[in-house]
């Protein structure tokens, strides 16, 4: 696609770009693999990350990243680390291939809209995320409780799913989820508005090295953005656990919150715990957001050029 002779070529091939036409089915496919490679290496990370959000302010277990990391390994075995993988890897699977396929399929519907660059990015990538978290949030939720739970004893998917249609319903699954829909749409809309921003100038201005700051200033702008909205919810996707004794040295304290709402429950934790308890794992977040941003948006980009080897991409003159 060869820019016109009055504006300035671009010098980054970028299947994100407004207007860029590629098909469905492969957005889908390389979406799905990026999510994939992205959640098998950083799996690890996501586990600490979440037993920090979940640890109460009355528990000293664990005490900073690598001390979190040796705990769960040395009492659980280093395969916990990698617990509650299953689900998650079908989340990321299924959200990846959402996100990119509808944003794919709305870059071009949404193209003649005449919004600019940046602002068409961020409204078609909110609008993917939407999509997306709507859709694999069950998943998400039963990723949560497997990782939640502290015993050598490993629960099936199953088990776990079975448990909570027959003791919260239904709506069990999709505890915190209207929430968690606007913090990863909000996520979404940054990661990809970002993204854009910093390639574009990138390209207008000839500089290499921030189109290679794009995907981690993207990651790390966003998570850091809605990370307190994360650790709400990861409270409440257990609040209401049948297992909750597994979860924490105080069920108590979480039982004591049962039928919460997402805002009580924020309440509650900055009296109780301070404010600073909103943040708790976002360092393990924030580390965990850069490689994750830069292998899903890396592995996407590179799977589409195997799947679509016939583009030409876009030469300076």
């Amino acid at each position: 696609m060869a820019a016109s002779s009055g504006s300035p070529q671009l010098a980054t091939e970028d299947h994100l770009r407004k207007g860029e036409a590629v098909s469905g089915l492969h957005a889908v496919v390389a979406g799905s693999v990026s999510g994939l490679v992205a959640r098998s290496v950083t799996a690890p990370m996501d586990t600490v990350k979440i037993r920090r959000q979940l640890q109460l302010a009355s528990e000293h277990k664990y005490h900073g990243i690598l001390h979190t990391f040796r705990t769960v390994a040395r009492e659980e075995g280093v395969r916990a680390l990698w617990k509650g993988n299953v689900p998650a890897s079908a989340m990321y699977v299924l959200y990846g291939s959402l996100q990119f396929g509808t944003y794919a399929w709305l870059n071009t519907a949404a193209a003649s809209a005449g919004l600019p660059p940046q602002a068409h990015s961020l409204a078609v990538g909110a609008l993917a995320g939407l999509v997306s978290s709507l859709l694999t949030y069950p998943l998400d939720l039963l990723r949560t409780r497997l990782v939640a739970n502290r015993s050598a004893h490993f629960f099936s998917l199953r088990r776990q799913a079975r448990v909570i249609w027959d003791t919260e319903g239904p709506a069990g699954f999709f505890r915190g989820g209207a929430w968690a829909i606007a913090a990863t749409t909000l996520t979404t809309g940054l990661i990809f508005g970002i993204y854009e921003t910093c390639t574009i100038a990138a390209d207008t201005y000839g500089l290499p090295w921030l189109a290679a700051a794009a995907s981690p200033t993207a990651g790390l702008v966003s998570k850091a953005a809605v990370f307190p909205l994360d650790t709400v919810r990861r409270r409440l996707q257990i609040v209401d656990a049948k297992h909750i004794p597994f979860f924490t040295r105080d069920p108590g304290a979480y039982s004591a919150l049962r039928g919460t709402r997402f805002l009580g429950l924020a309440v509650h934790m900055v009296r109780a715990e301070g404010i600073a308890s909103l943040y708790k794992g976002l360092t393990m977040a924030l580390c965990k957001s850069t490689p994750t941003t830069v292998i899903t948006l890396w592995v996407y980009q590179r799977c589409l050029r195997l799947l679509e080897p016939t583009r030409a991409p876009q030469l300076p003159a």
